[in-house]
């Protein structure tokens, strides 16, 4: 018997995760905690505030599909509810972030990166132009591997900021789980041809590479104010 759809695509997530969890584990253990969970918060902003119109899109592509590919009628409930799950996180994101100081509405000014923009960019390009089951790949690294409310925990004590500035990190630690278990159940329910699970792959394989460049730009930029706030001391 094969493997189901759902462990095959966790089985290539999980060959090409290394990059992304070390990088993860840099972060964590950056010198300045707090200067670092606030640089990753304010830069995650902007994915989390693209996942509704995300899902959205995903789910009025898989309605005008639907009459004619029954893979994209058993999509479209799924995304409905999902993209309704996620609707106001990216305002909860905001007030965390506001709870420790900082100014969104400046950074709400600013363009995303584009490593932000080529990670969800790239989820667009699939859901419109091949199938919007792709978007299931992008889902599956992003909730399938939530942080851990322990480690979390022991940020927070370290970073010495508030409780409220991990409160939507800790909700997803918790929520992540259901909605990963809900998403493997799908997977292993639907009419996939070995052409999309090779696209589930591909958007898997794709999302873990975006952010793991998110991450090491975010590492980057605080190398680069370390480097700034050394040269004005000096």
């Amino acid at each position: 018997m094969g493997s189901s759809s759902s462990s095959s695509l966790r089985g290539k997530i999980a060959l090409v995760l290394p990059p992304l969890l070390a990088a993860q584990r840099r972060l964590d253990r950056h010198p300045e905690p707090a200067a670092a969970w606030l640089a990753f918060l304010s830069v995650l902003s902007g994915t989390i505030r693209a996942s509704v119109p995300l899902l959205e899109t995903a789910r009025d592509r898989a309605s005008e599909l639907s009459t004619a590919d029954p893979l994209a009628a058993g999509l479209v409930d799924y995304l409905r509810r999902h993209a309704e799950e996620e609707r106001g996180h990216d305002e909860w994101l905001l007030e965390d972030l506001q709870s420790a100081g900082v100014a969104t509405t400046e950074l709400l000014s600013r363009p995303p990166s584009g490593a932000v923009a080529a990670l969800v960019g790239a989820q667009y390009y699939w859901v419109l132009h091949y199938h919007p089951v792709c978007v299931l790949g992008y889902l599956m690294v992003l909730e399938g591997n939530p942080p851990s409310q322990r480690s979390l925990l022991d940020l927070q004590s370290r970073s010495g900021l508030p409780a409220s500035a991990f409160r939507t990190m800790l909700e997803h630690a918790d929520i992540d789980v259901g909605h990963a278990a809900e998403l493997a159940d799908l997977l292993d329910r639907l009419p996939l041809s070995p052409n999309h699970d090779e696209a589930l792959g591909l958007s898997a394989i794709s999302t873990v590479a975006g952010v793991t460049r998110v991450l090491q730009e975010v590492e980057d930029r605080l190398a680069a104010d370390g480097r700034a706030a050394s040269a004005g001391v000096s």
